[in-house]
């Protein structure tokens, strides 16, 4: 490594930009293979940082919640009970009730799935980037 790269990566740990860091050496390498240009290589670079704090929030957002499991809407078998009222559950899905401020209550016989549905719920509205708590 030279001097000049111990540099950068020095600044870029001061500024808390690991993100770009990791992918630092593989976006040189594009850029010098002539598939990025100056700013693209630069916007790229941005973006990795801004995904690498996105995915970082979103784990942090999930182990806050204590999720019994890591569930989603997309694995739950609406066929397993066939009087769960599913176009409800799927508006649900929609989190308008979230963005409205409104509560949910999940309520039924044992075994039906309120258990994974409030989770799922929960994973849907971590995802959109709110915090929850199970």
């Amino acid at each position: 490594m030279t001097v000049l790269d111990v540099t950068l990566h020095t600044s870029l740990r001061t500024l808390k930009l690991s993100g770009m860091l990791e992918t630092l050496d593989a976006r040189l390498l594009q850029a010098q293979a002539g598939e990025l240009g100056h700013i693209d290589f630069l916007q790229v670079l941005c973006q990795d940082e801004i995904t690498r704090r996105e995915n970082m929030s979103m784990a942090r957002r999930l182990r806050r919640a204590h999720f019994d499991e890591q569930t989603t809407l997309e694995g739950f078998d609406f066929t397993a009970s066939p009087k769960l009222p599913a176009a409800q559950i799927r508006d649900l899905a929609a989190l308008r009730w979230l963005q409205t401020g409104e509560s949910v209550l999940l309520h039924g016989a044992v075994g039906v799935g309120k258990t994974h549905l409030a989770q799922a719920l929960g994973h849907l509205a971590i995802r959109q980037g709110a915090e929850v708590r199970f």
